[in-house]
């Protein structure tokens, strides 16, 4: 009875995680914006993160609204590799990305572009 029990469990839907692919055309930083030269973002719900991660980089952050209850999809980057930010998409599908650093100072850079994806 137990293996049939096990084989019920393994057919039924599990929960499908959010992605986006969001392609950066522009980004800003110590008072001049140039177009983005990087790849494209993959955001990843994964559990209780989501993961962001571009050319070879990856981040883990906490959504802190989505698009039903804020209007936006909203995830918080805390401090790690060296950068903590802030990812925004907004129902139109464009996205705002936010980097802060510190080497020999204090640095923001901003990225915005388009998203494609499943939502979240």
């Amino acid at each position: 009875m137990k293996p049939a029990t096990l084989a019920l469990l393994a057919l039924l839907p599990a929960p499908a995680f959010a992605g986006y692919e969001c392609t950066a055309t522009q980004q800003c930083g110590g008072g001049t914006c140039e177009a983005y030269a990087g790849g494209p973002f993959l955001i990843e719900e994964a559990g209780d993160v989501w993961r962001v991660s571009t050319d070879g980089q990856a981040w883990e952050g906490y959504l802190t609204t989505t698009m039903d209850a804020g209007g936006e999809v909203s995830i918080v980057l805390p401090p790690q590799n060296g950068m903590s930010g802030l990812v925004s998409i907004f129902p139109s599908g464009e996205f705002l990305f936010t980097a802060h650093a510190y080497g020999q100072g204090a640095v923001a850079i901003t990225g915005s572009g388009n998203c494609a994806g499943d939502g979240g």
